[in-house]
């Protein structure tokens, strides 16, 4: 009797111990606070925008219950723009497989602003309260301020009320709607030839030889290409970037700042809109265009969605 007892005992030992490793396996790795983690993707191959498709239509990832607040998305995050999205399908389903890939993306990127601004609020508390940040907090200020351009290059930043001031402008998210439509309309719903050479989703500018060249290139604007990313994701943290730090855009950033201190639940994105006309020449039509996009599409019910918890699936092609 004693002799099962102890063997049941050892049993349930290796199995409390064998229960504790795999949870600890399951944990992000270690963070600092500023991170927003995730659990280690699982991989997925697919070959085509139908199996996109089918997959999504598998875990039920579809448009209903978005209209409600709580509505949380599944973390589906597509590397790179299949050619196929480009195929002759109906407009409705073409839009909806666009809307749907690209809006984890978006809320990703937004997700990650948001774990740095929210430390960088924990920071500024510190220094209201005369605390002098630790050695890493500082390196990490520091770094991002030189990131959003506060300051020229990473290097000492004096802590005032001022630097807090001009770091909060562009340490912040960009509404939902407002990057949907934005890569809509200057991707062509993913078709375009930038967005499947060159996972270009927002038709960005860069010089130095680099990026893809366009086919009619304006020889007044000198040599200029539209910029190619490695990801897709990779492409919407640049456009959030941009429009956090770009001149052109500091009016949109002044704006949002002003509805964030009247602490509205969500942003005014049409007005929001309005600022926004140097990001093309043709300025207040392409306001319109944008607000038309999003008005016809209803793509403010996005505003509100959030990520589900749960381990990400990377969608590649073979």
């Amino acid at each position: 009797m004693k002799k099962k007892l102890l063997a049941a005992a050892v049993l349930g030992g290796v199995i409390l111990v064998s229960l504790v490793f795999y949870f600890f396996l399951r944990q992000p790795a270690s963070h600092r606070p500023w991170e927003s983690p995730e659990e280690e993707p699982e991989k997925l191959t697919l070959e085509s925008a139908g199996q996109i498709w089918d997959y999504y239509e598998s875990i039920g990832y579809t448009r209903c219950g978005i209209e409600n607040a709580n509505f949380e998305v599944p973390r589906i995050y597509l590397d790179t723009i299949y050619n196929s999205l480009a195929d002759d399908q109906p407009v409705a389903s073409k839009k909806s497989l666009f809307y749907r890939t690209m809006l984890p993306l978006v809320l990703r990127v937004n997700e990650q602003i948001s774990a740095e601004r929210k430390y960088l609020q924990v920071l500024e508390e510190q220094y209201r309260e005369g605390q002098e940040p630790a050695e890493e907090d500082l390196a990490w200020l520091e770094n991002l301020a030189c990131r959003y351009k506060v300051v020229k290059e990473d290097g000492p930043v004096d802590l005032t009320d001022e630097f807090f001031k001009k770091i909060f402008l562009r340490v912040d998210t960009i509404p939902v709607s407002i990057a949907l439509g934005q890569m809509a309309y200057e991707s062509g719903y993913a078709t375009s030839r930038f967005a499947t050479e060159g996972n270009a989703l927002f038709g960005q500018w860069c010089w130095g030889g680099e990026g893809m060249m366009p086919e009619n290139q304006r020889e007044d604007r000198g040599d200029y290409r539209i910029a190619d990313y490695p990801t897709l994701i990779d492409s919407i943290k640049a456009y959030a970037m941009n429009i956090n730090t770009h001149d052109a855009y500091r009016n949109f950033r002044l704006a949002r700042a002003e509805q964030r201190r009247e602490q509205k639940d969500d942003l005014d994105v049409y007005s929001l809109l309005s600022t926004l006309e140097f990001y093309s020449e043709k300025r207040q039509e392409y306001v319109d265009t944008l607000q038309g996009i999003i008005g016809h599409n209803e793509l403010t019910i996005f505003d509100r969605a959030k990520l589900s918890p749960g381990r990400p699936v990377v969608l590649m092609k073979d």
